[in-house]
């Protein structure tokens, strides 16, 4: 079966069904694995690669021929015939028939017999095998290329599939891109309440950074602004950069006003940094009334709202306590950045924690 398949395929027509047949392995074995966003992205390369060669193996099956010398097999030499009498093994062309010829003669040939050896060469080269053979290839082709042209399908859908599951964790997401919304919330859930234990301005720049390019926006309340630029790339190819949230800085004291940060965080118009202790309390108490007065119609956010505390000393428990389930009805995220562990009574009241090391 090997040898014949060899026989049909050759080299590249084998590598065809490694590539492809290894990209189904790794999409298998690594589908309960951490590190599996590395190995499906190897699986869709080597799928392609499979299909690639696919084609080409199917375009050179496709010039097989018939040999139809071989139908109906050969005759048997007739009782009493000499050898001159019995067949050739194959037509021989009529410019050899002609025996030695002489230097001068080649110069008569016509462009026409010229043309008639080039297509009889042309003929020789060509890979012939019987009738039945060429079927079998024909249908192995078929075979191969149905494979070939699924595997890709398949890799890109688990791809696309795993980026997704990972793309509403608060830690995690690799390369986001702007496609928050509600039929990503809804297939993947969220949590609504995060404790980060850390003390690293990295982490809360990253994580801020991140929340834009998913397409969301933020309020930061804390000590001082962590995103030393006036606007926030939506996207980001390494050191290009296109579409952008503006970022306004309210440090105290007449505009922005409370309702114009927090209108315009519902509607992702802007991004905000509360910078001071007072100006975030402040804002932190009228934020609990705007989200109550959300929750009357049932008002929930398009794009999460993210309104991150980074303060060093703890956000008081009654404040978790009327602002955790307001986030959960109005699809606000409350993430609070601290050095240090909740206590029991606040732990209770987020959704998730995690401790990070100082690198982040």
């Amino acid at each position: 079966m090997i040898a014949r398949l060899y026989t049909y395929f050759g080299l590249v027509g084998i590598a065809s069904i490694v590539a492809w047949g290894a990209a189904l392995l790794l999409l298998a074995a690594f589908a309960r694995s951490r590190r599996r966003t590395r190995a499906y992205l190897a699986a869709l390369a080597l799928s392609l690669i499979g299909f690639a060669l696919a084609k080409i193996n199917s375009h050179n099956i496709s010039e097989i021929e018939v040999d139809r010398s071989l139908v109906g097999g050969a005759s048997p030499p007739r009782e009493g015939a000499s050898k001159a009498d019995e067949p050739k093994p194959g037509p021989i062309p009529a410019y050899r028939e002609a025996g030695i010829q002489k230097r001068d003669e080649a110069a008569k040939l016509k462009p026409s017999d010229l043309t008639a050896i080039a297509e009889e060469a042309d003929v020789s080269v060509a890979r012939r095998l019987p009738e039945a053979d060429v079927l079998r290839a024909d249908a192995y082709d078929r075979l191969n290329l149905f494979f070939a042209r699924l595997v890709p399908w398949l890799a890109l859908a688990v791809v696309c599939l795993d980026y997704l599951s990972r793309f509403n964790r608060t830690l995690g997401c690799v390369a986001p891109i702007p496609i928050a919304g509600r039929t990503v919330d809804a297939l993947f859930p969220k949590t609504h309440a995060v404790h980060l234990q850390t003390s690293s301005p990295v982490v809360v720049r990253r994580y801020l950074d991140n929340v834009v390019r998913k397409g969301e926006t933020f309020v930061y309340l804390g000590p001082a602004d962590p995103v030393p630029v006036s606007e926030v790339l939506r996207w980001r190819l390494r050191k290009w950069g296109w579409r952008s949230l503006k970022k306004i800085v309210a440090s105290g004291g007449g505009f922005p006003t409370s309702d114009f940060i927090l209108d315009s965080a519902w509607f992702g118009r802007y991004c905000f940094v509360a910078a001071g202790t007072d100006v975030a309390r402040g804002l932190l108490a009228d934020l609990v009334a705007y989200l109550d007065s959300r929750t009357g119609p049932r008002a929930a956010a398009r794009r999460t709202v993210n309104v991150v505390w980074d303060f060093a000393e703890p956000l008081p428990v009654e404040s978790l306590k009327a602002l955790v389930p307001l986030c959960r009805e109005t699809n606000f995220k409350l993430v609070v950045f601290s050095p240090a562990p909740p206590d029991a009574e606040a732990a209770a009241l987020f959704d998730e924690q995690v401790s990070l090391s100082e690198g982040g």
